[in-house]
């Protein structure tokens, strides 16, 4: 990223995504002592709750979950209440960090890192804490489960930071569940790689896995390319595990539960949702399950028996 600071302004621009960012300063011309809102940068009239912020509502609410040490060097913190480290200068007294309070914040781009408390990632990379909090309680988008949420957005280093320890701790044993099964399912698959780090990328490339709303672990739902085409208009409630939808009640004496897969009712393809209490359905079904379910068992697509593989398949649509 290209940055370019001027007194009144600044300006950055992204060579990769082709992204510029200006901001234009306020340059007022008051008296030397005259008070300035650290979070807004605006003038006015001190907070009685101190902390030099001004009496608008969003400033006093940054205010108050933000860390209220004040620097070595004069400076605020910049960080968040109850952090055990402070955050280094955001105005770099250190001189030390690549990123200053004039920074835009790279996941709100709307303001400095200066305008609100941050944090300072384990990778060294500095982010507003609520557009973090944000990315990581919102979690993926749509029905498969992907973690590209849980890595920097600078440097797409693992997040780690004791602000979020607490959602952290659940989804990184989420994250090395489904790296578990989905090797697992490679080496099924009879696939190989050189290395283990080969091996987990393109296991979690090739695999979907979903969800489960009743027991909260991950589950097999195919391989991603299938998925490809699913929308991100989906039930929660219907993403539901072989375990949780075990309707013969069938147990694996070896390893329970946690593995069972159901084949969709229409087409034998690997199931993923379970509708109505008595359905599974695959992804393409389960999109137009209104009309399969319209159907004769006659107009139902044919289903094949290779014997070659020894396990059901659907025909090619």
């Amino acid at each position: 990223m290209c940055r370019v600071k001027l007194y009144w302004m600044t300006a950055a621009v992204d060579a990769q995504t082709r992204r510029a960012v200006i901001e234009f300063k306020n340059t007022y011309s008051t008296q030397p002592d005259a008070f300035i809102c650290r979070f807004c940068n605006e003038p006015g009239e001190p907070s009685p709750e101190g902390g030099s912020v001004c009496k608008n509502e969003e400033c006093n609410a940054k205010f108050k979950v933000s860390c209220k040490q004040t620097l070595e060097c004069g400076h605020p913190c910049s960080g968040n209440s109850g952090e055990k480290t402070c955050l280094p200068c955001l105005k770099n007294c250190t001189g030390t960090l690549k990123q200053d309070a004039d920074d835009m914040c790279v996941i709100c781009f709307t303001e400095s890192l200066g305008c609100a408390p941050c944090l300072q990632l384990s990778c060294g990379h500095i982010l507003h804490s609520q557009c973090i909090s944000t990315v990581v309680n919102n979690r993926w988008i749509g029905p498969r489960i992907t973690f590209s949420f849980l890595h920097c957005p600078i440097c797409k280093g693992l997040l780690m930071h004791e602000f979020l320890d607490d959602v952290l701790r659940d989804l990184h044993i989420l994250m090395e569940d489904v790296k578990k099964k989905s090797v697992m399912r490679l080496k099924y698959d009879g696939l190989s790689f050189d290395t283990d780090e080969e091996a987990i990328e393109n296991a979690m490339n090739k695999y979907a896995y979903y969800q489960c709303y009743k027991c909260k672990k991950a589950y097999f739902g195919g391989e991603a390319q299938c998925q490809a085409d699913a929308g991100d208009d989906f039930d929660p409630e219907d993403l539901v595990c072989g375990g949780c939808s075990n309707l013969s009640q069938e147990v694996c004496p070896k390893h329970g539960t946690d593995y069972l897969e159901y084949k969709c009712r229409y087409c034998c393809s690997v199931a993923v949702y379970f509708c109505f209490g008595t359905t599974h359905f695959c992804t393409p079904c389960h999109d137009d399950f209104v009309r399969l379910r319209s159907l004769s068992k006659d107009s139902l697509p044919n289903v094949l028996w290779d014997l070659k593989q020894s396990n059901w398949r659907a025909p090619v649509r």
